[in-house]
């Protein structure tokens, strides 16, 4: 299995795993097929794995309190 964590914040895809997460990224198409070009993923082989690829995406996500969160 494959993992990858992204986000979209501002209108812009932010890759969340890439050790650049300032890079914009575009949605594409192909095939019919929607994907995220250059959008990093991993290999995850258990539970473990996959929990280690959140934990660090989770750590690069943008978080704010606005009004509207109350």
């Amino acid at each position: 299995m494959r993992a990858s964590y992204l986000e979209i914040y501002n209108e812009e895809i932010r890759d969340l795993l890439s050790k650049n997460g300032s890079n914009k990224l575009e949605l594409k198409e192909k095939d019919n097929t929607v994907y995220v070009k250059d959008l990093a993923t991993f290999v995850v082989k258990s539970p473990e794995d996959l929990l280690d690829v959140f934990n660090e995406g989770t750590v690069n996500r943008h978080v704010g309190a606005t009004d509207m969160n109350e």
